[in-house]
C-alpha cells in the first residue's frame, strides 16, 4: 500500500504546523513584553523547540519510512525545493532587512533581534507552506 503522499511532503506539513504553532507562541510572547523588549527567554526556548521537534521527525521518518527517507529526491522534488527555499529567503529578508535598517538607524538592538526571530519562523512557515502548495500542483 502506498503513502497518500511523499515522504517530503509530509515534512512539509509537519514543519509548517511546527513553526506556525512555535512562531505564533514567539509571537503572542514578543507582542505581550513588547517588540522593544530585550530578548524573551521564550523565543530562546521557542529555537529550541523547534531544533528538537525537526530532529524528532527526522528520526520518527527514518524509523518509519527507512527507504523512502533517505531517498535522493527526484527532478520534481529537487524543483520544488529550491523554489520553496527561494520565497522563504525573500520572506526572510522582507523582515531581516527593516530590523536592520532600524539598528542602524535608532540603534535598537532589541527590536532587531525580535524581528529577526520572528522573520525566522515566518520564513519557516513560508518554506514549507510553499512545498506544500507545490507539491498539491
Amino acid at each position: 500500500m502506498g503513502l497518500p503522499m511523499a515522504v517530503r511532503e509530509i515534512v512539509a506539513w509537519v514543519m509548517t504546523a511546527l513553526f506556525g504553532v512555535v512562531g505564533a507562541f514567539c509571537l503572542v510572547s514578543v507582542l505581550d513584553a513588547g517588540i522593544s523588549a530585550p530578548p524573551q527567554k521564550v523565543a530562546i526556548f521557542a529555537a529550541g523547540i523547534t531544533v528538537t521537534g525537526v530532529v524528532v521527525l527526522e528520526a520518527a521518518l527514518a524509523l518509519f519510512f527507512p527507504r523512502r527517507s533517505g531517498a535522493p529526491p527526484d527532478e520534481r522534488e529537487r524543483l520544488i525545493v529550491a523554489r520553496a527555499g527561494h520565497w522563504a529567503g525573500l520572506a526572510f529578508l522582507f523582515g531581516v532587512l527593516p530590523a536592520l535598517g532600524h539598528y542602524a538607524v535608532n540603534g535598537n538592538g532589541n527590536i532587531m533581534f525580535n524581528v529577526i526571530v520572528l522573520s525566522l519562523f515566518a520564513s519557516g512557515v513560508a518554506e514549507y507552506g510553499s512545498q506544500i502548495i507545490l507539491f498539491r500542483r
